[in-house]
């Protein structure tokens, strides 16, 4: 009986795995067409209140195409049809890059920006776009609720051996902070540190957990060191 149960179950999650996938990418296909037809719109004459109503436009579709996108990922996660790259690449390269792409949400808040490659390898063998991935979810989230101070990004190396190596990286924030009942459901899919953040900063709660399962694809894992009002340290 146990062992037809979970069947069942795994059975079920595939089936939701493959429908949350079909259906990300029937709305994802329109959706490129919408944000295609604006960029056109944008090319002709707009007078101010037009060019406006584009610009909400192109916010929302971005925002919803950012949704869509984490849902097809983590159903591709949950399904097992994600295969990790086997490819050299630097870190300094991957460090640099993950700064690039935030620098600017980090300056518009005045927040210092930091990083610190510690004594991290100058090249490895892995996949550096699925890194990089749940790197900026760490750096995006830790940007997102932090209203002053700084965010810094630190690697550093805790094991070399000949054939593989143990890395840490972390994203540390002034940032509000959480509690430990808070923490306890980050890395869970679609939970938020509380009702209300949705409604405040924005997001779905699936960029860390998609950073948890990229992490444990990799043979590591992920956790927070936080507390309320004194920032939050994700690694």
């Amino acid at each position: 009986d146990l062992q037809a149960a979970r069947a069942a179950s795994d059975a079920a999650s595939l089936a939701k795995s493959a429908f949350l996938a079909n259906m990300s990418h029937e709305i994802r296909t329109p959706l490129n067409g919408v944000l295609g037809m604006a960029h056109l719109l944008r090319r002709s004459s707009l007078d101010v209140r037009q060019a406006g109503y584009l610009d909400m436009i192109d916010r929302s579709a971005d925002h919803l195409l950012g949704l869509i996108n984490d849902i097809l990922e983590l159903s591709k996660i949950e399904a097992g049809r994600i295969v990790l790259e086997e490819a050299p690449f630097t870190l300094d390269e991957l460090l640099s890059g993950l700064l690039a792409q935030v620098g600017e949400s980090a300056r518009a808040k005045g927040l210092a920006l930091g990083v610190d490659a510690g004594n991290l390898p100058a090249v490895v063998q892995g996949d550096m776009t699925r890194l990089s991935q749940a790197l900026l979810n760490f750096l995006a989230n830790a940007i997102k609720f932090t209203p002053r101070g700084s965010v810094s990004l630190r690697g550093r190396a805790l094991d070399l051996g000949r054939d593989d190596c143990l890395l840490r990286f972390e994203v540390t924030d002034t940032g509000i902070g959480l509690s430990k009942e808070e923490q306890s459901r980050l890395f869970l899919p679609f939970e938020q540190a509380d009702n209300s953040t949705s409604r405040r900063y924005g997001g779905t709660g699936l960029g860390l957990a998609i950073s948890k399962r990229i992490a444990e694809l990799m043979g590591g894992e992920v956790g927070v060191d936080s507390a309320p009002g004194l920032g939050s340290t994700f690694w």
